[in-house]
């Protein structure tokens, strides 16, 4: 089947899949290899991973990659190698991205500042996900200036988001709040909501996280408030979720079950089941407070139900611990004895496995 690809907007002169496979393997073809030199491979390549196709752009992107080490082509070359990367983090295939990427960092200075900057955004998150943080703030801060060198203000504030992240979870609160700070000024200013909102849901959780809850509270809202503005269901429905947590925890149970009970909505609109299994917990724990131990019950009956359908085996446990405690302050000791063994019986099965 002939695929034209600069129909696509990738620029590439129309040539079929097969021939770039023959290509790919080396045999057959001699007129296609004349065809495509490496900058088309790696489009075609392109054509594959926009389309999720992993495992059929790897081989394209691979000759690539050899064409241009023959040649001697650094900037070409730094491309081939980040694009590997980055398959191979999708796959989550760290160590081999990671190895990868590295590769290419001495070839970058060969690439436009953007591309170089955003080669540096994919190893910081590659290094992290190996625990290699120093790296990853390593990388972030080279993304950054490259970033800001090229006035590119949405890429810079990104780096910042992630480099601001980065720090807080390093126990550096204080100097990764300001980062993030700096970050959702510069959102404001452009008018980036999506970042806004991620900034204000990262603020928020640090200060909840150092038990500063009228400040998390703060984020939260104003979070909320652009949530629902943008019609951010998702984004609006976390931003609830927290809220509703810190009205528990304050012993405000009829606030954090309004909250709750419209998260719920949310989720369940959004058809996300594993979220909805924990609202039905959280508006558990909420009744629970309130004394209503029947309603309590039933709502952490259909968390359990929800977390057996999905196949999650510890939350599925967290829950039948949840209804041994209900059971326990009904005065229910056999229920609760039963529940509790269960939830035993499932660990136990979980280590094992």
């Amino acid at each position: 089947m002939k695929i034209l690809v600069i129909a696509c907007g990738l620029g590439v002169a129309a040539a079929s899949l097969a021939e770039a496979k023959t290509i790919v393997q080396g045999g057959k073809g001699q007129e296609s290899t004349r065809a495509l030199d490496g900058n088309e491979l790696i489009r075609i390549g392109d054509l594959h991973e926009v389309q999720g196709h992993l495992l059929e752009a790897m081989p394209y992107y691979r000759r690539a990659l050899s064409i241009f080490r023959m040649r001697k082509d650094r900037r070409g070359e730094a491309t081939a190698l980040v694009q590997i990367g980055r398959i191979q983090e999708r796959q989550e295939r760290y160590a081999e991205a990671y190895a990868s990427l590295h590769d290419s960092m001495p070839l970058l200075t060969a690439m436009e500042a953007v591309p170089r900057a955003k080669s540096f955004m994919t190893l910081g998150h590659i290094a992290e996900a190996l625990g290699k943080a120093a790296e990853a703030q390593q990388a972030y801060e080279q993304a950054k200036t490259l970033f800001q060198q090229a006035h590119d203000r949405p890429g810079f504030a990104e780096s910042l988001i992630r480099l601001g992240r980065l720090l807080i979870e390093q126990e550096h609160s204080k100097d990764g709040r300001a980062i993030l700070k700096t970050a959702l000024k510069d959102a404001g200013e452009r008018g980036d909501h999506a970042q806004e909102v991620m900034v204000m849901r990262l603020l928020g959780n640090s200060h909840l996280h150092d038990g500063e809850r009228g400040e998390a509270r703060a984020f939260y809202e104003e979070g909320l408030k652009l949530a629902e503005v943008q019609q951010d269901a998702k984004a609006e429905a976390e931003f609830r979720v927290r809220l509703a947590w810190l009205y528990a925890t304050a012993g405000q149970s009829a606030e954090g079950a309004q909250a709750a009970w419209r998260a719920l909505a949310l989720y369940q609109s959004l058809k996300d089941r594993s979220q909805e299994a924990d609202i039905w917990s959280l508006l558990g724990h909420l009744h629970q407070q309130e004394g209503n131990v029947t309603l309590a019950l039933e709502y952490h009956e259909r968390a359990l139900s929800l977390y057996r359908a999905l196949r999650d085996p510890a939350r599925e446990a967290a829950s039948l611990v949840n209804l041994s405690i209900v059971y326990e302050t009904q005065g229910s000791q056999q229920e609760a004895t039963e529940n509790q063994q269960k939830a035993l019986s499932l660990l136990q099965s979980r280590f094992r496995q």
